[in-house]
């Protein structure tokens, strides 16, 4: 009798531990999935300022049929791909395309250690879709990752009065409203934007409700809510409750509204009036 009662606490205790184990298991990923989104946005903002230092202005969205995202590419690392990218042609032509899918061999002998490989250094050879593409190190959050995609899951906020001006490029000054308190990147579930794309989040256009099923938003399948990056470069999770109002303006860089961290307020910000 004791023996069986032994064994009865035994698969109780299993039946227990088990999906606590597993939920355990769950929120480690869930958690170490942002950590790793985040870090990909910082990367992002960190060459967005960089190039600003270089050029006195952010790249425009789109110039020349082309995305700020390859723009950027040089202040990301070194990049054989934006050596050879060829920002004469259109984001979607064939070269461009597949740039970052093809195999190089190099032209002579392969360099000296400790030099940096140059695009005369190499031979474009075949396209190798079997390789990791571009986006998939760097502009797909950890969640959406597919190493055969181009998409893009981090899209820049786009308007008049947005961080991102359409055809021109944005001063840091322009943004009256403060850095810390202005989006400039965000998450979105879509998989249809490849990262080459001139596309991004319209202002005009999008919804302002976090995770809106029925048009583009900024949106995730993150637990805790999309991650976001501000102008200065620090990133914050939004909240699905974050009322609209409250993010437009945080999406406004002159509105002249002021935005408080309130951790009693939806979605943990309110408009102080």
């Amino acid at each position: 009798m004791k023996r069986k009662l032994i064994l009865v606490c035994i698969g109780i205790g299993i039946l227990v531990t088990v999906p606590l184990l597993a939920k355990a298991i769950q929120d480690a990923r869930h958690a170490a999935h942002t950590i790793e989104c985040q870090n990909n946005l910082k990367q992002v903002m960190l060459a967005l300022h960089n190039y600003h230092d270089t050029y006195l202005k952010m790249p425009p969205a789109r110039m020349l049929d082309n995305s700020w995202r390859i723009r950027i590419q040089p202040f990301v690392e070194s990049s054989v791909v934006y050596s050879l990218y060829r920002l004469d042609e259109p984001w979607n032509s064939e070269w461009n395309q597949t740039l970052e899918f093809r195999e190089f061999h190099y032209a002579g002998k392969p360099p000296e250690p400790m030099r940096k490989v140059q695009a005369s250094d190499l031979v474009p050879g075949n396209v190798n879709r079997d390789k990791p593409s571009r986006a998939y190190w760097l502009w797909q959050c950890p969640i959406e990752r597919n190493t055969k995609s181009t998409h893009t899951n981090y899209l820049m906020l786009v308007g008049d009065n947005a961080f991102g001006l359409p055809e021109g490029g944005r001063n840091l000054r322009d943004i009256s409203d403060g850095l810390s308190t202005t989006i400039a990147v965000a998450e979105t579930i879509s998989e249809e934007i490849s990262w080459l794309e001139p596309k991004d989040f319209d202002v005009e256009t999008m919804s302002f409700q976090i995770n809106d099923p029925e048009k583009m938003s900024i949106s995730s399948h993150h637990p805790d809510g999309p991650c976001a990056v501000m102008a200065d470069g620090h990133v914050i999770q939004l909240s699905p409750d974050l009322p609209p109002e409250v993010l437009k303006a945080m999406i406004t860089i002159n509105g002249g509204e002021r935005i408080v961290a309130d951790e009693n307020a939806p979605g943990g910000f309110r408009l102080e009036k």
